[in-house]
């Protein structure tokens, strides 16, 4: 049986130079209704990074019909633009497959969920963020 191999692990690649990966996780506990429009600024991210990865999940619902998004201070929907998290159910999402995979930030900036519908989350619900990128 044969072995295929990408050229990340072809025995004469050599480790590359100058690209760092790092991950930020970070949690925010919910003790209020959230209203339409309502910013959730999740992880800070410094001037350079490019965004290989988004999860976004909570331990409970957020409300029977709520919707969010997942952006910045310049795209509110950058990185997902309808994540549903009602149902009163909890959830999880990853960075849409068309979105924001790869964007650069120039100067430093936070990811943000922005509530789209308005959400009455069960009581003591945590949303939680992960963000992977690269520094180069």
């Amino acid at each position: 049986m044969p072995t295929y191999r990408t050229s990340g692990v072809a025995a004469t690649e050599q480790a590359r130079a100058g690209i760092d990966i790092t991950s930020q996780t970070e949690s925010l506990t919910i003790s209020t209704n959230l209203a339409a429009s309502d910013i959730l600024e999740m992880v800070k991210v410094p001037a350079g990074a490019t965004i290989q990865e988004i999860i976004l999940s909570t331990t409970a619902s957020l409300g029977a019909t709520s919707t969010v998004e997942i952006g910045d201070g310049g795209d509110t929907d950058r990185f997902f633009a309808a994540a549903n998290f009602g149902n009163g159910v909890a959830g999880l999402v990853r960075l849409g497959v068309a979105g924001g995979h790869g964007y650069k930030y120039t100067s430093e900036d936070t990811i943000d969920v922005r509530i789209a519908t308005n959400a009455t989350p069960a009581t003591g619900a945590v949303v939680t963020m992960t963000v992977i990128y690269t520094m180069q």
